[in-house]
């Protein structure tokens, strides 16, 4: 069971910043503006430099600060980091989140700091996140410990998938990726050197959360690998999925895995295969976490794996069709009803095999008749729906209403591809704002995203896991 003062990383009522300052280019100032203008709870400057920042009155030590802290978030240079962490204690403040770098990932003698560090914390229990992290974003609370420029870091809106990153930078740029992806986060984590906190801990909590649908992490090195699987397995008990992108695939990976946050890392091979045997999804490059996480919040979960393609140009479908069979998912047989029915209301030069082409010159109603079709087919799991948009034929705003009629009617995964430039961009974007189906530029990128989805009903069903809530 997590640990109760976990939740204070994410809703606290108080926070207390050591080391705020208003001095340009500090973090102690980016995380006081980020805190000012989404944090709905009391915020307590601590600075012996300061008797006001931003206006609000600044104390030398959170020992002045009359008033219960529930958080307390430091960033000062490692060596002062001790002495803080006693007031802390001494305060009762429940968590902490470190900031600070110069620790285990410098060396013996950052090494030696860091486990004093915990040992005070735990001697006073006071449960610590990081040290050498960004911290906590709480899309939905508007916690947000990330120091970086609010003009150069996007943050995603409120949603359901939750991020942990042991590379704060990295999550930083994730978090980025996500936003433009149009992803909803419930909570960003970036835990450095889990140095008291570990990453288990952190998915054994998000396994819990009501606000979390997916968990995403990217990871380094675990030192409690056993807690660890089974912080995943308990995730897919729940029926939320965990991805992770696990570094340290080579032998020089692993040496700057050790230099980064100090972890311990193994072969990536058994990291692999263990993670799966657990029910986690491996990925192994950055797009492929973006793609997973859109595709594991947006669509619903597929009873199998056969895929019908709709199409108005017969190239696309034709990668499609090489897409699925590569990625080891299968191209749906169409019954002889579909097809008798796709027959009698298509153009006699459309394809009604699958994939279904309806001709560069579909217009919207010709779509709907297809896409329906294929969804109401049983030997149908999933449907990738393909716009060559540069037709002149196509239109976009009469296909939207096709998919946005077709989601609402029929629980099967449905996915979008679009090769193209600007024009094509700004449609793609428009479906996925107002009927929330997970759209791409290529046909393969598309099928990938049904796999993840199909990969996770099939651990499901391998586990025994009801993919709905009984």
């Amino acid at each position: 069971m997590w640990d109760s003062k976990l939740e204070m990383l994410f809703n606290p009522s108080s926070v207390a910043v050591i080391g705020a300052s208003e001095k340009p280019g500090t973090v102690g100032r980016a995380i006081m503006q980020n805190l000012l203008t989404r944090f709905r709870g009391d915020i307590y400057p601590v600075n012996i430099k300061y008797d006001k920042v931003f206006g609000i009155k600044c104390f030398k030590s959170v020992l002045e600060i009359k008033e219960r802290i529930d958080l307390a978030v430091i960033a000062v240079p490692a060596r002062f980091t001790l002495g803080i962490a006693r007031e802390c204690g001494e305060k009762h403040v429940s968590a902490a989140i470190v900031i600070s770098a110069g620790f285990k990932e410098t060396g013996e003698e950052g090494a030696k700091l860091e486990e004093e560090l915990v040992t005070i914390a735990r001697r006073y229990g006071v449960r610590v996140l990081g040290p050498n992290c960004l911290g906590v974003y709480d899309a939905h609370t508007g916690l947000d410990t990330i120091f970086n420029p609010n003009d150069r870091q996007a943050k995603p809106g409120p949603g359901n998938v939750a991020f942990i990153s042991q590379s704060g930078a990295l999550g930083a740029a994730i978090l980025d990726w996500l936003t433009e992806a149009g992803v909803g986060m419930s909570k960003f984590i970036s835990y450095g050197n889990a140095a008291d906190i570990k990453e288990w801990e952190l998915i054994e909590y998000l396994a819990d959360d009501d606000k979390t649908k997916v968990i995403i992490a990217y990871i380094e090195g675990v030192e409690e690998g056993i807690k660890f699987l089974h912080s995943i397995k308990k995730s897919v008990v729940r029926r939320k999925p965990v991805v992770i992108l696990k570094a340290g695939k080579s032998s020089r990976g692993l040496r700057a895995v050790a230099s980064h946050t100090g972890s311990l890392a193994g072969r990536y091979e058994v990291y692999e295969s263990a993670l799966k045997q657990f029910g986690a999804l491996v990925v192994k490059e950055l797009n492929e976490l973006i793609v997973a996480a859109k595709a594991l919040s947006w669509l619903p979960v597929p009873k199998g794996e056969r895929i019908a393609i709709v199409t108005n140009g017969g190239g696309a479908g034709v990668l499609a069709t090489d897409a699925t069979e590569l990625s080891g998912l299968i191209l749906a047989e169409l019954s002889a009803e579909t097809k008798s029915k796709l027959r009698d209301k298509l153009p006699s030069a459309a394809s009604v095999e699958n994939p279904v082409d309806v001709l560069g010159d579909a217009p919207p109603e010709r779509y709907e008749v297809a896409i329906q079709e294929v969804l109401s087919d049983r030997n149908v799991d999933a449907v990738l729906v393909i716009g060559i948009m540069q037709s002149p034929a196509f239109d976009p705003a009469g296909v939207l209403q096709v998919l946005k009629n077709c989601v609402s009617k029929y629980n099967k995964p449905i996915v979008v591809a679009a090769p193209g430039g600007e024009y094509t961009a700004d449609k793609l974007r428009r479906i996925e704002q107002e009927v929330r189906i997970p759209t791409f530029k290529t046909p393969e990128e598309a099928i990938s995203a049904l796999r993840y989805v199909m990969c996770w009903s099939r651990v499901l069903r391998r586990l025994g896991v009801s993919a709905n809530k009984s």
